[in-house]
């Protein structure tokens, strides 16, 4: 058993941090707050996939595990807005540009929410940090403006990836 903590907000970073460590011979067994728990396999034995899950309905996800089942592979967890599947050999979840697109779509559209909450969340707290001069309050406002500025990041990633996947077609 080995354990790694890693934080990523982008999907295809946090695929490649669990292919590499399946291809150092570690399958991921379990994810709680940062924390990867993996346990020994074969080198390579498992492809990672991540895809994002809070914009589909119960029934929705229901079909995409069944037909992840259906092809061999399986989910290993969800967490959040995010489930994580692997499959022994390749694996590809979104083969075309197109669905690619709308995958990416999807995702930049949940990172703008939360950083549009996020930024709505720190203006009271700005205000009543100025107001008040209380050092947490400092920090909390700092906090929220951060976590906004990370969301919005991973927003503009998407879009250059959108755009990457717009010159293929």
């Amino acid at each position: 058993m080995m354990k790694k903590f890693r934080l990523y907000y982008d999907k295809d970073k946090e695929e490649a941090f669990l292919n590499e460590m399946s291809a150092k011979g570690y399958a991921m067994k379990r994810f709680f707050l940062g924390l990867y728990t993996f346990e020994k396999c074969q080198p390579g034995e498992y492809t990672y996939r991540v895809d994002l899950i809070s914009d589909k309905t119960v029934e929705q996800r229901n079909e995409l595990y069944d037909l992840i089942r259906d092809s061999g592979g399986e989910l290993v967890q969800t967490w959040g807005i995010w489930a994580i599947f692997r499959k022994k050999g390749n694996f590809e979840l979104y083969t075309d540009p197109e669905s690619q697109i709308k995958q990416f779509e999807r995702i930049r559209k949940i990172f703008i929410r939360l950083a549009i909450v996020e930024f709505l969340l720190s203006i009271p707290q700005w205000y009543n940090s100025i107001q008040t001069k209380e050092p947490m309050l400092l920090f909390m406002s700092l906090l929220l403006t951060m976590l906004a500025l990370v969301f919005l990041k991973q927003a503009m990633a998407c879009s250059k990836k959108i755009d990457e996947l717009h010159n293929l077609t």
